[in-house]
């Protein structure tokens, strides 16, 4: 969707909304981004899970071991595939304010709705000197951008700050990473009026829909969680706007084995200072998709590790209910 910088606020407060998912990246055997992969890998995110938009590029899909050659190329083969049935995102993540810039740009010129960048880790350890990045950037491109407030990685985006970095023309979002209700609950008393909020956990999800009035969810778990013929997701999400709640409440409380093997084998490793990114890629491969290995520093699954995450991943019933479905389908 194009629409003018002045019109920024209002094209996120249309689009950003619905449930939205981010993959890893799959390499090929040469560790360059696999085209085949990922296109199919959006494929069965749009036609089998019927997401409704996608984030190309975060910190799942290691944006930042790919050179910007990589990631502008991978960001047109996204577009390319899902050509135009859903919105999509671009990371545009860097420490360079130039460099992210360019991102911008060029994924503003490829068809993006939408781009998110991270707050600078180096030199922008103060609300002034974040401002004047995000404001350098907004000043060079016309495409609105998302915040992505991370604290404890890179300098918090509190209320006050965030009060200062929407009155930028093209701020539309924020991408709230702090799990801390209190610090949400300050961010939307501060912008919720203005901008798009959303908190990047499934787990909160209806809470944040009934309580908050969010209407945007963004995060890893949506494709994770569901499979073809099995979307609980989608399915709660749309019983809870629908004002049906206790529906809603007790088809997400069915979720309960799968965050459990989430807070296990993805949290629980990103809490000890590991990027689970090897284990979301395993995780795909089972329920029909492309994962493949990651690059260093992440490390690669020891084949016991292997073991015990199918285990952990058959004892949830995803695959049970996978399988089902194909039955069923193949039967028609």
């Amino acid at each position: 969707m194009k629409y003018k910088k002045n019109e920024a606020k209002e094209a996120g407060h249309e689009i950003l909304r619905g449930v939205w998912t981010a993959m890893p990246y799959c390499w090929n055997a040469d560790d360059e981004f696999d085209d085949k992969a990922n296109s199919s890998n959006m494929e069965h995110i749009i036609t089998g899970l019927k997401i409704d938009g996608h984030y190309c590029s975060g910190n799942i899909a290691e944006f930042w071991s790919m050179p910007n050659n990589e990631r502008m190329h991978a960001h047109e083969v996204m577009i390319d595939a899902a050509s135009g049935r859903i919105p999509q995102i671009a990371g545009c993540h860097h420490q360079s304010v130039k460099d992210a810039t360019m991102l911008a740009q060029h994924a503003w010129d490829v068809g993006f709705d939408f781009v998110i960048i991270l707050t600078p880790y180096v030199a922008a350890g103060n609300d002034d000197s974040v401002f004047a990045f995000y404001e350098y950037i907004c000043e060079r491109t016309d495409i609105g951008i998302i915040l992505f407030n991370v604290p404890g990685q890179c300098h918090p985006i509190g209320p006050e700050l965030a009060s200062r970095l929407v009155a930028l023309p093209n701020i539309v979002a924020i991408k709230q990473a702090d799990a801390t209700p209190s610090a949400t609950f300050s961010l939307e008393a501060a912008v919720g009026d203005k901008v798009v909020i959303s908190v990047a956990d499934e787990a909160p999800w209806l809470h944040n829909m009934t309580q908050l009035g969010h209407k945007w969810l963004i995060n890893y778990n949506p494709h994770l969680y569901q499979v073809p013929g099995y979307l609980p997701i989608k399915e709660y999400t749309e019983l809870a706007l629908a004002g049906e709640i206790a529906k809603a409440t007790e088809l997400a409380s069915t979720l309960r084995p799968l965050r459990e093997l989430h807070a296990k084998w993805i949290q629980g490793y990103w809490r000890k200072g590991r990027m689970p990114m090897a284990e979301m890629k395993l995780w795909q491969e089972c329920i029909g998709m492309n994962g493949g290995l990651v690059r260093p520093p992440i490390v690669n699954m020891g084949d016991k590790a292997k073991a015990q995450f199918r285990d952990d991943f058959d004892a949830t019933g995803l695959m049970a209910k996978h399988n089902g479905f194909l039955t069923e389908a193949a039967a028609e």
